[in-house]
């Protein structure tokens, strides 16, 4: 979304996309272009940063795919102007890209590579608002255009099918024969076909509430106030516009696991706040709520009460209390043989063979293969003898063929630490490395009957004992958040999270191939220090719980 310097306005697919996401997040960005009082968070987030990066080597590898095949793709040259040059300067090249866009799809070419679309008015709006879009290509098909973009994903969602129908509805309005066809090419090289007949309501929709929106904030003279039901927020942690409002209004969506259908029904009820919320009784909450069962009601003020306690007592431990000791007490007592597990993986890993094909699963007919597990962290009583924590392995991966080695090494380790402690447990932290694990041993085909003595005996996941077992008053369950009952502060430095150690091991790829070996052998380190503090993250969380379940 651009509001140029002469008060005219440029939306893009993007916006519509927005709109979708977070209403009232698009009404504060509209809000801010018109000069009110408005600040929206600059949310950053590396491993976003690196699925954009992917993204263009994907479209890249389409565009080199294309340019084999075909005998003419024409690349659209376009200088982007910034908005803050003018509105003269800006129209003047993007009108000039959209004008070269035109007559490529009127001459002998076989494809278009960022075609560039303009349209200075549309036609159902009331004020100045434009459209522009960039296509990542229009194929032709015979007598038609057909318009494709690349997108990372594995399989296709709805903003970027909306994108598709905004690309193809701007050939249609200019008079271009068009395919009743619009292509999505996946990150796994796979084609996703639509009818462009099935995307264009929602696209019309979409496109229809977002000119109201733009309308409608141009004649407020005040910004969008939180709580707007015209503009509903999503309220999640990653919206530049809902993060900081959700704290500042103490708004429910802070409950951990409530729901937005749930946080309508208790507006509806006139409770807005997690105090309210925590502070209503069970006989007013049934009384007054509609449309949630007693029981979930019941388990919604309880989360509540415990996270408003918690924060109530800034600097201290988060507040608990137990809701089934009897699912504590399903744990398993200590074994020195005992194993506390964690993997890295990165979702976004292919491998190319010599032709630019994606390696597949199961041979040359299969499915690309995505991702690799590329560390295997294991803690545990003297698990690395010799090593500077000897209590710690980090099983390292940094391609498919060393990922079979190291499951094989794993599995090795697991049957010869089981051999010794007959009655040893594998602990880990939600549903990943059980997931994993399946899926490794039908990739690689190998360590079956291991894997599956994992699966149905071995492996202990923390997570549902917790939830089933404790109320804790915490926003997140996740194992970083529950450190703060049993850490002590600074006891995690270092990389901070899962999407962190994926951009890291991206990282130390380039810094390897580039021949920068000491700071790619820094920052493996520090990807294996984040992972050793998980391993003991998940053993001080198993002896906590059993320190509580014996309270």
């Amino acid at each position: 979304m651009q509001r140029l310097d002469d008060g005219s306005w440029v939306i893009s697919p993007s916006d519509l996309t927005a709109y979708s996401r977070c209403p009232w997040e698009l009404a504060r960005t509209a809000d801010a272009k018109l000069g009110k009082p408005v600040v929206l968070e600059d949310i950053s987030d590396p491993m976003m940063d690196l699925v954009a990066k992917l993204g263009l080597e994907h479209e890249e590898r389409t565009l080199r795919q294309l340019q084999r095949s075909l005998a003419l793709v024409v690349e659209i040259p376009y200088t982007r102007a910034d908005s803050a040059d003018g509105a003269t300067a800006w129209r003047s090249a993007i009108q000039s890209a959209s004008d070269a866009t035109t007559v490529a799809l009127h001459s002998d070419a076989d494809a278009l590579f960022q075609a560039v679309f303009f349209q200075p008015q549309l036609p159902e709006a009331e004020l100045p608002i434009g459209f522009q879009g960039f296509a990542d290509f229009i194929v032709r098909q015979g007598p038609l255009w057909e318009v494709w973009d690349t997108k990372l994903a594995r399989r296709a969602k709805d903003p970027a099918l909306v994108q598709l129908a905004a690309y193809a509805d701007q050939l249609h309005t200019a008079g271009i024969a068009t395919s009743p066809d619009v292509r999505l090419i996946l990150g796994n090289g796979q084609p996703s076909v639509h009818v462009v007949d099935d995307l264009m309501p929602e696209y019309k929709r979409l496109r229809e509430l977002v000119i109201q929106l733009i309308q409608e904030r141009h004649d407020d003279p005040h910004p969008v106030s939180w709580g707007n039901e015209r503009y509903p927020a999503c309220g999640k942690s990653g919206c530049s516009a809902c993060h900081q409002a959700v704290i500042d209004h103490d708004d429910v969506f802070q409950v951990y696991k409530l729901t937005t259908a749930q946080r309508a029904k208790l507006r509806l009820a006139g409770i807005t706040t997690l105090a309210e919320l925590a502070q209503s009784t069970p006989e007013y909450l049934r009384a007054s709520v509609g449309g949630i069962s007693p029981g979930t009601l019941e388990r919604l003020r309880r989360q509540a009460s415990m996270q408003w306690q918690t924060l109530r007592e800034p600097g201290e431990r988060p507040r608990w209390e137990i809701l089934s000791r009897s699912v504590l007490r399903q744990i398993p007592q200590p074994n020195p043989g005992d194993l506390f597990f964690d993997f890295e993986g990165d979702p976004t890993y292919q491998e190319w063979d010599e032709s630019g094909a994606p390696v597949t699963e199961g041979g040359p007919d299969g499915v690309p293969r995505f991702g690799v597990e590329y560390l295997f962290g294991v803690g545990g009583n003297d698990i690395n003898p010799g090593a500077t924590n000897p209590d710690f392995l980090g099983l390292w991966a940094e391609d498919f063929a060393e990922e079979k080695l190291v499951l094989q090494q794993f599995c090795s380790m697991v049957e010869e630490r089981l051999a010794e402690y007959p009655g040893m447990r594998i602990f880990h932290y939600a549903s990943y490395e059980r997931t994993k694990l399946r899926q490794l041993v039908e990739r690689h085909n190998t360590q079956h009957s291991t894997v599956q003595k994992l699966l149905d005996e071995l492996l202990i996941d923390l997570l549902p004992i917790v939830t089933k077992g404790l109320v804790v008053g915490l926003d997140s369950y996740g194992l970083k958040a529950l450190e703060s009952l049993y850490f002590d502060a600074g006891a995690r430095t270092g990389i901070a999270g899962g999407g962190e150690s994926v951009v890291a091991f991206s990282h130390y790829r380039e810094l390897r191939d580039a021949g920068a070996e000491e700071q790619a052998s820094a920052l493996k380190a520090s990807i294996l220090h984040y992972n050793e503090i998980d391993c003991l993250s998940t053993l001080q969380l198993r002896d906590w719980l059993l320190q509580v379940a014996r309270s």
